[in-house]
């Protein structure tokens, strides 16, 4: 194969730079001493972590395009081995793992194209599968209104050969149902119903009265409208399925809702476990000076009415009473995986976790897509439809 080089004028992002600096912290920083501005830092910072996304986001650097290859910048996420969708305005694609690397560029085999032509530019690493079930797989699926708190919300039923058993999937902060795609052949194989949720403030889904991600205080109460609605379909048992925000939301879900002694099967990938390490970390990983942090994540719990007390599951986690499959990826530059790690060492009679130690953030499939399934299947088998091993 042909490798295609160029390099822009503007440079390389710097190797493991997998989330960028926040251009707050690069100006504002040094100069946080005074309240007045101090407190506007905070609000800006504030309001930037429950600000819903309202457009795509492309983080990484495409250098160059191939007849059968593209070119991007290296760093912590285009170098990652696995398969992956790329995105770029305009398009949406497949890239095979790397084939070559170097101190500033990672060559990718161009694997699929599914819209668009790609050119240099901006991009992102993105879910594999875009479109519907039926667009994807060819699998027959029903596109209804789920009524919610805030209004109808869109949903896909894909139906199973049982009617009995549902899996419940509920997407991450700033996602869509489309990132829930690829585990939908594993779930219909087993012969569940999968009933894929959108919520508020997703495309398409009424918004909240504040337009503002509550990070699962609220939205747990749409997967909550998902719960009722399989239940009033004939469903018997529920597992839900959620990954990094969903999977925050899922563990709401399961400790709030009227509903949750019907479900059998909780399944997580790269979860919020507690917003608080997360979101400090995030924030320390951009060079947010602590002390804005700090106030930042107080400010978010007054402006949003979240109480993260409420979110911690290592505190909490004597409270578990549903058996729990979580994947994380090692590499994970937005949810570490320690939290995961510290969970399943207090619950080992409940939590499964499983760690791919070339994954970043919720890319546990994209590395290795067989071994993903044969767990999830493997424990949904057991945990839901009540088969031995």
């Amino acid at each position: 194969m042909s490798v295609v080089r160029r390099r822009t004028a503007s440079g390389q992002e710097r190797r493991g730079s997998g989330l960028r600096r926040h251009p707050l912290a690069l100006v504002l920083g040094p100069l946080a001493g005074s309240g007045a501005l101090f407190g506007a830092v905070v609000a800006v910072l504030a309001r930037r972590a429950v600000a819903v996304r309202d457009r795509p986001r492309y983080r990484r650097r495409l250098l160059a395009v191939g007849e059968d290859e593209v070119v991007l910048a290296r760093d912590l996420e285009t170098e990652r081995p696995g398969t992956y969708g790329l995105a770029w305005p305009g398009g949406h694609g497949v890239v095979g793992p790397p084939v070559h690397l170097d101190d500033g560029t990672v060559v990718r085999p161009l694997v699929e194209l599914h819209w668009g032509t790609p050119l240099p530019g901006r991009a992102a690493m993105d879910h594999v599968h875009v479109g519907d079930p039926r667009s994807s797989f060819g699998l027959d699926f029903e596109d209804i209104a789920l009524p919610g708190p805030v209004g109808d919300l869109p949903a896909w039923v894909v139906p199973g050969s049982r009617s009995d058993v549902w899996v419940l999937l509920a997407h991450g902060y700033g996602g869509s149902r489309s990132s829930a795609l690829s585990f939908l052949p594993i779930i219909h194989e087993l012969g569940c119903t999968a009933l894929v949720v959108s919520y508020r403030n997703d495309p398409g889904a009424p918004a909240s009265s504040d337009r503002r991600y509550h990070l699962g205080a609220s939205e747990w109460e749409d997967l909550d409208a998902a719960m009722a609605y399989a239940l009033a379909a004939g469903a018997r048992r529920l597992a839900l399925f959620g990954w990094s925000m969903g999977g925050a939301i899922a563990l709401q879900a399961l400790a709030r809702s009227e509903r949750r002694d019907f479900v059998s099967a909780v399944v997580l990938d790269s979860p919020v476990l507690d917003w608080r390490p997360v979101l400090t970390h995030v924030a320390r990983s951009n060079h947010v000076p602590r002390p804005l942090a700090a106030a930042a994540l107080r400010l978010i719990e007054r402006q949003v009415g979240i109480a993260f007390d409420d979110f911690d599951w290592l505190a909490r986690a004597a409270e578990l009473k549903t058996p729990v499959l979580c994947f994380h990826g090692e590499g994970d530059a937005t949810v570490p995986v320690a939290e995961s790690l510290e969970l399943a060492r207090l619950r080992p009679d409940l939590v499964e976790l499983v760690v791919q130690p070339a994954a970043g953030h919720v890319g546990s499939w994209n590395v290795d897509p067989v071994a993903y399934g044969t767990r999830l299947k493997r424990f949904l088998a057991r945990e839901l439809l009540g088969e031995n091993d």
